[in-house]
């Protein structure tokens, strides 16, 4: 499998689990607990920062170059750079609802449960529509040469949550994705701790 395709994968993976974090931390609102506000508040300041920065743009740019090969699987996948745009301003608009509830304002539980939801389910159909339809599409239709170049394309960034260096602004959202239990540990090694162990 070409190599940004594989990072791409991983990078599904990872915010699965972050989804799964939120949905939980949903759910003790809906059910009169107190979510953890800081917790919900860094996943989606990760959203923000890397797969809108960095995850999406690469997609992005494979979209441009599926086009060029097979124009008619692109029309079933849709306008991706527009889902993206969608994406980010469901982002910010949850975003900005848990910082408001952070600073004590009061908002209607049904509406945030409302942003929250609709934030959740629009990120996870967007996957799954990538995994079902896009990913495999490049992976038929373009060539080897179309992988090199889009390698020398994309942004290479390392992923400050689940990269080999964390990043430290995110090491509470980090080991609390290792304390629930989502991540088996022997993922969580770097390659050189793997090297190490295996």
């Amino acid at each position: 499998m070409p190599k940004i395709l594989n990072e791409l994968q991983d990078d599904h993976r990872n915010m699965a689990r972050l989804f799964d974090l939120l949905g939980r931390e949903l759910l003790k609102f809906k059910e009169g607990e107190h979510p953890d506000y800081d917790l919900v508040e860094s996943i989606l300041e990760y959203c923000l920062d890397y797969p809108d920065l960095i995850h999406h743009p690469k997609e992005d740019l494979i979209l441009e170059k599926l086009k060029t090969r097979n124009p008619a699987i692109v029309d079933s996948i849709g306008d991706l750079k527009k889902e993206h745009e969608k994406l980010a301003t469901s982002t910010w608009r949850f975003s900005t609802a848990v910082q408001n509830v952070l600073k004590d304002e009061q908002l209607p539980r049904d509406w945030f449960l409302d942003v929250g939801n609709d934030y959740l389910n629009l990120s996870r159909n967007h996957m799954q529509m990538e995994e079902v339809l896009f990913f495999p599409a490049a992976r038929k239709d373009l060539k080897p040469a179309d992988w090199k170049e889009l390698e020398l394309a994309v942004e290479n960034a390392e992923d400050p949550v689940f990269g080999e260096v964390k990043h430290e602004r995110y090491s509470n959202l980090f080991q609390k994705i290792m304390d629930w239990g989502k991540m088996p540990e022997d993922e969580a090694e770097t390659p050189k701790e793997k090297s190490k162990t295996g």
